[in-house]
């Protein structure tokens, strides 16, 4: 989502990215969340309730893995160009961050990425540390709140 959108009652959604592991092998695999740090034009509280609401209408559940999504039969999908990923398929939004030559990497072998969309606000996340950051992204209360969904590598 561009900087430059017109207000919303959701206002902007952000990311992270890092190199987690992978539950079934322990290896390395490439994991982003996109959450919105409560800017909305209503506050915080409303910036939630519209992230919830918004993750019904693409018919995820917070809570559950998702493999290969859906929404209204448009396959959510990945693409690495560089050091950017870029996820595509969401009505009306675009989903891009530089990551790593890592992160690419690991993103090519696996063929496939973890995006965790959570509804839990966080208006610290964009000016965050790495030490902050993992520690929301591991916080119950953001898991909790969040639909997992494992996306192809196109």
């Amino acid at each position: 989502m561009s900087d430059h959108a017109p207000p919303t009652v959701l206002g902007r959604i952000v990311t992270a990215g890092w190199i987690g592991r992978h539950p079934g092998d322990g290896g390395d695999f490439p994991m982003l969340m996109a959450y919105a740090p409560g800017d909305g034009t209503l506050g915080e509280a409303a910036t939630r309730a519209a992230m919830r609401d918004l993750l019904a209408v693409w018919g995820m559940r917070p809570g559950g893995l998702i493999e290969n999504p859906r929404i209204n039969g448009t396959p959510l999908v990945a693409a690495v160009d560089g050091i950017d990923v870029r996820v595509t398929g969401f009505p009306g939004l675009e989903i891009s961050r530089p990551t790593s030559a890592t992160w690419t990497e690991v993103a090519r072998q696996r063929g496939r990425i973890l995006l965790v969309v959570t509804a839990r606000t966080w208006p610290e996340g964009p000016e965050a540390g790495p030490e902050e950051t993992f520690a929301f992204v591991q916080d119950d209360r953001t898991l909790a709140a969040a639909a997992t969904l494992l996306l192809p590598l196109a």
